[in-house]
């Protein structure tokens, strides 16, 4: 049994070290954006969209996404005097669209932020009903590093319990994760 518990423990942790990793890194880099390069990469592309003039902005984000110009989850549709302005965010990058029924073309401005940027952007995801599989994907992760989270606390203290042995060295990886847990929230507060 308890050989079954140490092994749960270890691959439980290993699992969810490097997405604890990642969310400890973008929590930092969200208080201390000076510490990095945020500055997203610009472009802009324009686009004949159709033949015959759009009425709707969920239909122009639609063409745009089955022609593979963008990608992502609509976030804003307004519109304008001349058409529409469409806002699709996809993590790291960001598509602003502003189509005209006149000229019938969409100017696609796209902003991607670098690493950081992204991972800024993950830390935000929530939910399993995204616009693409692959945030889906992420978000089932972030469950199930959850759960290793409460399944390794429990695998832990049952082995604490049990090795008398083996506590210095329980004690140690305690003091290491409670000496990172607690410059995180140093980092984090003092911005």
């Amino acid at each position: 049994m308890y050989r079954w518990f140490r092994n749960t423990h270890l691959v439980t942790g290993l699992l969810a070290v490097p997405f604890l990793l990642m969310y400890g890194l973008s929590a930092v880099q969200m208080s201390h954006a000076g510490w990095f390069s945020l500055k997203p990469t610009v472009t802009e592309t324009t686009v004949t969209v159709a033949s015959s003039p759009i009425n709707d902005g969920r239909a122009l984000a639609r063409i745009l996404m089955d022609q593979n110009h963008v990608r992502g989850e609509i976030r804003q549709v307004k519109a304008t005097g001349s058409g529409f302005q469409l806002r699709i965010e996809h993590p790291g990058t960001v598509y602003r669209v502003d189509y005209s029924s006149k000229t019938r073309e969409a100017v696609i401005r796209t902003s991607v932020a670098p690493f950081m940027g992204m991972l800024n952007r993950i830390h935000h995801l929530a939910g399993l009903h995204n616009a693409s599989l692959i945030l889906d994907i992420w978000g089932g992760w972030v469950v199930a590093v959850s759960l290793c989270l409460f399944l390794l606390g429990l695998t832990g203290i049952y082995m604490w319990f049990r090795l008398h042995k083996e506590r210095a060295i329980g004690s140690i990886l305690l003091a290491v994760s409670l000496a990172y847990s607690l410059a995180l929230i140093l980092l984090i507060r003092t911005a």
